[in-house]
């Protein structure tokens, strides 16, 4: 029975009358010049059309749209620099069914011989940069002209001359003449500079009760009066402002009408409206490292005319709890760098380690180009005990150094991109410290998309400490694995060296690395697969445990919210454990 309905099937299939159309080819091109045709050619939208409103062909409109698409094609192929295409062409079929098939031979490309930009108005002489900066722009001797580079550099000059404060500046000749049959490009224009105009006088206008000291603002200033005016440094001034977070808005004006021929200078006046000078933070949430956890802060945006800020965080959880205090002094003259002073107590418990530490400190912020970093000075008291040992207690002045980049196309939920930190930071008992230690650290994570909806996602961290008493070292400056961020399949900070009684005491280096394999294949729901691998050693080459799992993935608005169930490879370990967090960012 089911063979004789496949049978049916078929013969009902083949019984169907064939869809008619007109078949379009175009051979011969690269990606965008065949795409181009296919754009121009009237034959096919003409097939388009007709299908769709279910009409019939007419043989003359067919043989007639057929021959238009010689000289189409050839139109289409000239923005791209190819100005004696020869098209070879053949239509066959006949009424309802037609192919038609273009062959293409682009011919000779015609080359730039020519590249004359000349330069009249009063501001002549200063826009000479303009003819400097043509080293770097998309027309060359020599190359093929494509229209779309032309445009582009058109757009080029003036854009040039008015980040020389060339604001009247426009072109008064523009001109692509095509040597066809030398396959030869002249590209002819002139500049008319107009006159040159300079910043003038700054008068920056806060809305708002808490008012910051003029000098302080100017210091963000990306221009000077009497600088040539740059539209470039008006926007970067703006977020300069922004970048402050003192501001709901920044608008900038520039008052070119109140500039004259005898003082070329425009006015600019910044006007702000006030953000809110304290916010607030709360949160509740439960994690494997951390069990049950809540969480309060309080920002506090502008604590004197000089812009000082203060930061507070509370976070309390089952294993680890801790209590935050940063004054944040802005200095320099990027909205990011500052000089901060932090206090900090701290207690958890974890594995076999319990431990209760104060710190101080304070750090110079500095961004660079690419680059933040932080150089920074902090005294710690720690006391500790290993499960049932005596309580100890350490005391540490740390100074160090750290930098980190973080690049990506979303702070939340980026697509791409990779993040890097490195510190080196150290003791000495010739400073206040219980022992000599140095300790460098190296953490990287990286994101590829493979897909729309497929990341692969890296990370590795590796870390070493060369101390002179490692017993005096407090379990805040040793190295553990283990828990969410590092192995899953195996507890928060459980992986390390052991003591004599078995208990986890840490160690001086640290190896961990993972892979993730991440497929959202709805919108906000994924699944993940996962290896990681790593350890904590008194030996650099250190021992690794591995684990794997799968997981679950949920993008909430503040991050992805991740369910994982992992399987530790070690045999003295439970054949699953269940890991839950949130990934933000890298």
């Amino acid at each position: 029975m089911p063979r004789f309905l496949l049978l049916v099937s078929i013969a009902l299939l083949m019984s169907l009358p064939a869809r008619a159309g007109i078949d379009v080819r175009v051979k011969g091109l690269g990606p965008d010049e065949r795409d181009n045709a296919y754009a121009k050619l009237s034959i096919l939208e003409f097939a388009k059309r007709t299908d769709a409103d279910k009409g019939h062909y007419d043989q003359a409109d067919v043989e007639r749209l057929f021959r238009q698409g010689e000289r189409e094609i050839q139109e289409a192929l000239r923005p791209y620099g190819w100005y004696n295409a020869t098209v070879t062409m053949k239509l066959s079929g006949s009424a309802p069914d037609w192919v038609a098939e273009y062959r293409v031979d682009a011919g000779p490309l015609t080359a730039i011989s020519t590249i004359d930009i000349e330069l009249t108005g009063e501001g002549a002489e200063e826009a000479a940069l303009v003819r400097y900066r043509s080293r770097t722009w998309p027309l060359k001797l020599g190359e093929r002209i494509k229209h779309e580079d032309y445009e582009a550099l058109k757009t080029r000059i003036v854009q040039t001359a008015y980040s020389l404060g060339l604001l009247d500046a426009k072109l008064t000749r523009r001109e692509l003449r095509i040597d066809v049959p030398n396959n030869a490009a002249e590209v002819l224009l002139t500049l008319d500079t107009g006159r040159r105009y300079y910043f003038g006088d700054v008068t920056i206008v806060q809305d708002g009760d808490k008012l910051l000291r003029d000098a302080f603002l100017r210091r963000y200033l990306t221009f000077e009066p009497g600088e040539p005016y740059d539209p470039a440094k008006v926007l970067s001034t703006q977020f300069a402002f922004s970048d402050l977070d003192y501001f709901q808005t920044v608008d900038i004006e520039s008052r070119k009408d109140e500039a004259t021929d005898a003082s070329p200078r425009i006015p600019m006046v910044i006007s702000t409206t006030e953000r809110a000078p304290r916010s607030y933070r709360f949160g509740l949430g439960f994690g494997t490292d951390t069990g049950p956890r809540a969480s309060v802060g309080a920002d506090f945006r502008r604590l004197n005319t000089l812009g000082h800020k203060l930061r507070t965080d509370l976070r309390v959880s089952q294993r680890i709890s801790t209590v935050v205090a940063e004054y944040r002094i802005p200095v320099g003259i990027v909205p990011s760098d500052s000089v901060s002073i932090t206090s900090q107590a701290l207690t958890q418990d974890f594995s076999d380690v319990k431990e209760t530490l104060y710190r101080i400190g304070t750090s110079y912020n500095r961004r660079g180009k690419r680059w933040q970093r932080r150089i920074y000075l902090e005294y710690t008291f720690d006391e500790y005990t290993i499960k049932d040992s005596p309580r100890r207690q350490s005391k540490l002045l740390v100074p160090g150094i750290s930098i980190d980049h973080t690049e990506g196309d979303d702070p939340i939920f980026p697509r791409a991109g990779w993040y890097a930190f490195v510190d080196a930071h150290g003791g000495s008992t010739a400073l206040l410290s219980d022992t000599n230690f140095v300790q460098g650290t190296v953490k990287l994570r990286g994101l590829l998309e493979l897909h729309r909806s497929l990341q692969l996602r890296v990370r590795a961290d590796q870390g070493a400490t060369w101390v002179g008493s490692f017993d005096n070292l407090p379990p805040s400056q040793r190295f553990f694995a283990g828990g969410d961020g590092s192995v899953r399949g195996y507890s928060f900070q459980s992986l390390g060296p052991r003591d004599a009684n078995g208990r986890v005491i840490g160690g001086r280096y640290l190896t961990t690395a993972s892979t993730e394999l991440d497929w959202f294949f709805l919108r906000e729901y994924g699944i993940a697969a996962f290896v990681d691998a790593g350890g904590a050693d008194d030996t650099p080459l250190v021992a690794l445990s591995l684990g794997a799992g799968l997981g679950v993935r949920y993008r909430a608005p503040f991050g992805a919210f991740a369910l994982d169930l992992a399987h530790p490879f070690d045999a003295d370990q439970s054949p699953v454990r269940l890991h839950l967090g949130v990934q933000v960012g890298l």
